[in-house]
């Protein structure tokens, strides 16, 4: 069994998630055999793949990258939407203040202290921490690990096939591997390098963690132990990324593509209320209302409730990147499956070749969210 085939499979179009379901809510990162279990799995089946494939010092890294990177970001959207929260609650009682009969000062206070809270939070989200450089660096850092993984084996593939088997070649390789570490960029040095990170890729030679491997090396001769590695590859590399991107793209309300196009429905339909209301003071007011009759209040109320409302679900939109997000996972697994493609189509070369496909498109990838979310301070 392979680390892929202890998560869902990639293509099983009858597994859909619930609605309210979290698609990612068990997602392990077991493509770098970060679990017990998937180590276990692994070992059961093809004992001679876990003792190459395993790295207990990249996996004790990538540990110190990824759950912080978690923490940050979830602490950053937080902040995004209780800032845009506070400031819709505060619009909505300011409109709202005027059917408050006998307590128009009291609503008018709560808002104004609501709205100021808002912009303070805002402010000191954008301005007195750095929460998204943490977060985003961190993020960068933990695929980086997970890229040094993949790409230390496929630009290595002729000694860890050997390896497999072979005392003296799992020796070597694990020297290798160990120096490779050093390559890894910095922890405490990722946050001050967002914004740089956020630019565009200027050449593919940036996604090799290891300068040398810019260079593709030669196709490995064939053998038994090859043909098993690159079996556990494909489920590693190629299946995990593309059940990771199917969830991504599922029809839970935690995907970014169901999730914008809902904001997109409760924005339209909330633009409808704030005409309809819009017309109908106007309609009571040509009937010879006056402004300060409280269905002509009421009406006006709700058609600003109604717009404040929109333009917070469109910052929510926009500042969280749903549809963008949901157009790049789309783009992901449309390029991961074409590499794919081509890791079943050909032989040892075109396998290699396949394999160091993938890698370029992730690190175009990383940088892209690295740069939509940067952009969207």
């Amino acid at each position: 069994m392979t680390a892929a085939e202890t998560q869902r499979p990639v293509d099983g179009a009858d597994e859909r998630h619930g609605l309210f379901q979290d698609a990612l809510a068990d997602w392990t990162n077991d493509d770098v055999l970060q679990t017990k279990e998937a180590r276990a799995a692994l070992g059961a089946k093809h004992p001679t793949g876990l003792r190459v494939l395993d790295w207990p010092e990249l996996r004790a890294l990538f540990a110190k990258y990824d759950p912080p990177a978690t923490r940050h970001g979830r602490r950053d959207r937080r902040y995004g939407l209780l800032s845009v929260g506070l400031a819709t609650l505060g619009l909505t009682l300011a409109a709202l203040a005027p059917l408050a009969v006998g307590a128009e000062r009291y609503m008018e206070s709560t808002a104004a202290a609501l709205t100021i809270a808002a912009l303070a939070l805002m402010a000191f989200h954008e301005f007195g921490q750095t929460s998204k450089a943490r977060w985003l660096g961190q993020r960068y850092g933990a695929e980086r690990v997970r890229g040094l993984y993949f790409q230390a084996v496929a630009n290595n593939l002729d000694l860890v096939a050997r390896a497999m088997t072979n005392d003296g070649a799992l020796g070597e390789w694990k020297v290798a591997r160990a120096a490779m570490l050093s390559h890894l960029p910095k922890p405490q040095d990722l946050p001050g390098q967002a914004s740089k990170l956020a630019g565009p890729v200027e050449s593919d030679d940036e996604t090799w963690v290891v300068a040398d491997w810019a260079k593709a090396p030669a196709a490995p001769e064939a053998s038994p132990q090859l043909d098993l590695l690159l079996l556990l590859l494909r489920g590693q590399r190629f299946d995990a990324q593309l059940d990771y991107v199917e969830r991504k793209l599922s029809d839970s309300l935690g995907a970014p593509g169901r999730r914008a196009a809902t904001v997109r429905l409760l924005s339209r339909l909330l633009l409808a209320a704030a005409v309809v209301t819009a017309i109908m003071a106007a309609v009571l007011l040509y009937t010879g209302r006056a402004p300060g009759d409280t269905d002509v209040k009421l009406a006006l109320a709700v058609t600003v409730g109604a717009i404040v409302a929109t333009l917070a679900l469109r910052i929510i939109n926009d500042d969280r990147l749903l549809s963008g997000d949901a157009a790049r996972y789309a783009a992901y697994a449309a390029a991961a499956r074409k590499a794919r493609d081509r890791f079943d189509a050909g032989g040892p070369a075109e396998k290699l070749a396949a394999l160091r496909d993938m890698e370029v498109v992730a690190y175009r990838d990383l940088r892209e969210f690295v740069a939509a979310h940067w952009r969207a301070r």
